[in-house]
């Protein structure tokens, strides 16, 4: 076996599960967007938003901020570009491809759900925000730019990343980063909760297509030549599964 958990190795039919999740992720997104095309708010959007707020502590401020600076452009772009660089270092471009065209595809299938739906920002007599963004409001872009970009960090670590430690230190905060910058997007008065769920919605849309993209392209390659033997760490193979704020 090789050294790294390559996707090689995982079998075919394992696709079945992200056929599912894209599935419920386009029942999910579906729904809400024909709602929040209606409904300026949902019924427990104020209450949460007022709840999440209320948190005003310093040491979670700051936690805050650098979430954001994590879901925010420029991190984005680097972040994507580091992970697309080791895909190649792995021999994975067809990774390497949908890592970048995911990440630079992304601002395009918010603005168009953001102009269909038309769904107002947040209102100064209802939440308190500054500088609030002039663009609609659903779905939340951080969210779903987190959902894609991290979502897909996450899988190509289990594919790759044999270190165990690594590997979950990697995912960690991969999952830190998108519940977090969810969180801070309604902190910041920028976006309803259910916003920042129909973010998550169609970023998890999008990402379960990517992988199932991925692994279909992978399994044809493997029946006509054997799997490249480089990936990210040479470690022993794991065992077993394994505020000023921007725009959007």
């Amino acid at each position: 076996m090789s050294p790294s958990r390559r996707v090689y190795d995982v079998p075919v039919k394992t696709g079945a599960l992200f056929l599912a999740a894209w599935l419920v992720a386009l029942a999910g997104f579906v729904l809400m967007a024909i709602l929040a095309a209606s409904n300026d708010t949902f019924p427990a959007d104020i209450w949460l938003a007022h709840r999440i707020q209320d948190c005003d502590i310093a040491a979670i401020d700051r936690a805050l901020d650098w979430t954001e600076d994590g879901i925010d452009a420029p991190v984005v772009v680097l972040a994507c570009a580091v992970a697309a660089s080791l895909l190649l270092v792995a021999r994975d471009g067809l990774g390497a491809l949908l890592e970048i065209t995911a990440t630079a595809g992304r601002p395009l299938t918010t603005w168009a759900a953001k102009e269909l739906i038309q769904r107002p920002r947040p209102s100064a007599e209802l939440v308190e925000f500054h500088d609030q963004p002039s663009s609609f409001s659903f779905p939340s872009g951080h969210a779903e730019s987190a959902m894609i970009l991290y979502g897909l960090i996450f899988y190509f670590a289990a594919l790759y990343i044999s270190n165990l430690w690594l590997r979950s230190g990697i995912q960690a905060v991969c999952v830190w980063i998108v519940v977090a910058g969810g969180f801070e997007r309604v902190y910041a008065g920028h976006h309803w909760p259910s916003d920042v769920l129909g973010g998550y919605y169609l970023g998890a849309l999008m990402l379960s297509g990517i992988i199932i993209i991925h692994r279909l392209v992978i399994a044809l390659r493997q029946t006509v030549t054997p799997p490249p033997s480089r990936s990210f760490s040479t470690a022993t193979p794991a065992a077993g599964r394994g505020a000023g704020r921007r725009e959007t």
